[in-house]
């Protein structure tokens, strides 16, 4: 069991992939339309005519960008929490690709925004490339140029993770931790996985290579994929972190910006400010993904000397 900083009983990791911006964007409301159409043939009326009226007012009355991640701020600083924020650099014209463009204006807003809560700023790997160190390191490029920031930590648009592939290509590309590895459709950590682990490095290599922070939980899981809202929702969140929190681990919460300041889907925002609230009792340390990384490869080296075996570099 890790010795969390502060002598925490375990380590809090919240996390946010910027999959959208701005309300009336075409591919967002396409894929909006789509997902209701899949709705109605899975006979669930109810969730089409709310997602419907989303679509609608986005068109009529889309809200202002930045309101979202004032919602998430504030919700986090509350408790004296701070987050990461996963920007997404892929195709503008694909289907699964970027709804907004790095040099858009307000996207640089929402940057300084993030930076300026003292929050981190990663990549949001694309959906197309997963196992391409040259498109990586052309995404952290484009983000250094735009924001003045290398990101240092990386998750995959949809979670696409082909193993150590996709690992050695984002070591190679100069990142330190990929936090992909988690369910898309499940609750719950994937095979068990509650504490970060060491992936991506070539065989005998004498470094670990990147950090995994694994996933625990992610709002699309629970709230599309399980079905569940409202208490319920809460309830059910709380069991699948529960075993991470006995287990001394690090729960990792993915909750998307998209689904903040939502009035049609307001349970989403109550039930992530909900778990921040029981979590903050329990006085987890609470860091972001580079600062997490940083601990666990200083730790692992000290337990490394410690037995007097060769240990990874420090960060």
């Amino acid at each position: 069991m890790a010795p969390w900083p502060g002598g925490a009983p375990f380590a809090l990791f919240l996390s946010h992939d910027i999959d959208h911006v701005h309300d009336r964007e075409m591919w967002r409301i396409l894929a909006d339309l789509n997902h209701i159409r899949r709705m109605i043939l899975k006979g669930e009326g109810k969730r089409a005519r709310m997602a419907t009226a989303r679509v609608g007012r986005a068109i009529l009355n889309p809200k202002p960008p930045l309101r979202a991640f004032d919602a998430i701020l504030r919700a986090e600083a509350q408790f004296g929490f701070k987050s990461t924020f996963f920007l997404l650099h892929d195709h503008y014209w694909a289907r699964h690709g970027a709804r907004y463009r790095l040099g858009d204006r307000v996207v640089r807003e929402v940057v300084d925004l993030i930076v300026s809560a003292g929050c981190e700023l990663g990549l949001h790997g694309g959906y197309y490339k997963i196992n391409d160190t040259d498109a990586y390191r052309a995404s952290r490029d484009v983000i250094a140029r735009e924001f003045g920031i290398a990101p240092v930590g990386v998750r995959n648009h949809y979670l696409r993770l082909d193993g150590e592939r996709t690992w050695r290509a984002q070591a190679d590309a100069g990142f330190n931790y990929d936090s992909t590895f988690g369910h898309r459709d499940q609750l719950g950590p994937k095979e068990g996985r509650v504490r970060p682990f060491w992936v991506g490095a070539p065989p005998g290599c004498d470094h670990r290579g990147l950090v995994e922070l694994p996933l625990s939980l992610m709002d699309v899981a629970l709230f599309r994929c399980a079905g569940f809202d409202g208490e319920q929702a809460l309830d059910a969140a709380w069991q699948a972190i529960g075993p991470v929190i006995a287990g001394g681990g690090l729960v990792t919460l993915l909750w998307h910006n998209t689904y903040f300041d939502e009035p049609e889907y307001w349970d989403w925002q109550w039930v992530y400010e909900r778990l921040l609230e029981r979590l903050a009792a329990l006085n987890p340390w609470c860091a972001t993904g580079a600062e997490i990384d940083q601990w666990w490869r200083k730790w692992q080296e000290g337990r490394a000397k410690a037995s007097g075996q060769p240990g990874p570099p420090s960060a």
